[in-house]
């Protein structure tokens, strides 16, 4: 008669101790995988802020304003709206419209959703009414929204606690502040006009100063990415 040893394996014992040290490793990479995600779209968003700033430069000096603003969803809107798609067609200052990382939170539509931007609306011509003299682009950071620039008037508009925020990792890489870039007509920051009207303007009604990371700024611009 043969000897028949026993088949070798994980007793049950071992297996949940093999399930509990792979459940620890991930729980102490998952954070620090996420983080590095976040990193990596903040940076991400800056560039593309970047370039998008030079892309509106070029596109002043060509025609002497700059685009009109731009909601999230330029796609949709019409062309008082959706400057941003200026920057790509006739001419191409930019090669594609760039993506926005942070998306709003609570936004459940398909399509694109891309920087916005705002500021003061300037008389020139060709497009009086419509194009800027003085601009900002945004992105909502890693909290998705939007609770610092104003994209109605960011160049004066002020959110309720007083001070517009730059997004800043200090507190965590998930805290709260805006990722944006100002650029345009400096004399505008801080001027409470809704169209850049210099013979309409009135130092004494319309001087409300624009406070960003708690710094005051009227007829200045505020500073560049951080």
């Amino acid at each position: 008669m043969r000897n028949v040893s026993p088949k070798s394996g994980f007793t049950l014992i071992e297996l949940l101790i093999v399930i509990a040290i792979i459940l620890i490793l991930i729980a102490i990479a998952l954070p620090n995988f996420l983080e590095a995600q976040i990193r990596a779209k903040v940076t991400r968003a800056k560039a593309e802020l970047r370039t998008i700033g030079l892309a509106q430069e070029e596109y002043f000096l060509d025609f002497g304003v700059y685009p009109a603003e731009s909601e999230d969803d330029v796609y949709k809107r019409g062309r008082s709206s959706n400057g941003m798609l200026w920057l790509t067609s006739p001419i191409k200052y930019l090669a594609s419209v760039p993506e926005d990382p942070f998306q709003r939170i609570y936004d459940t539509q398909a399509g694109l959703l891309t920087y916005e931007s705002g500021g003061i609306r300037t008389m020139k011509p060709p497009c009086a009414g419509v194009c800027l003299e003085t601009y900002a682009f945004f992105t909502r950071g890693p909290d998705h929204e939007e609770n610092e620039i104003k994209s109605a008037a960011p160049h004066v508009e002020l959110p309720g606690d007083g001070s517009i925020e730059a997004y800043s990792p200090t507190n965590g890489s998930k805290s709260s502040g805006d990722i944006f870039i100002y650029g345009g007509d400096s004399f505008w920051i801080g001027v409470s006009m809704p169209t850049a009207n210099r013979k309409a303007y009135n130092p004494s009604s319309h001087d409300q100063g624009l406070i960003v990371n708690r710094q005051f700024y009227l007829h200045r611009m505020p500073p560049g990415l951080q």
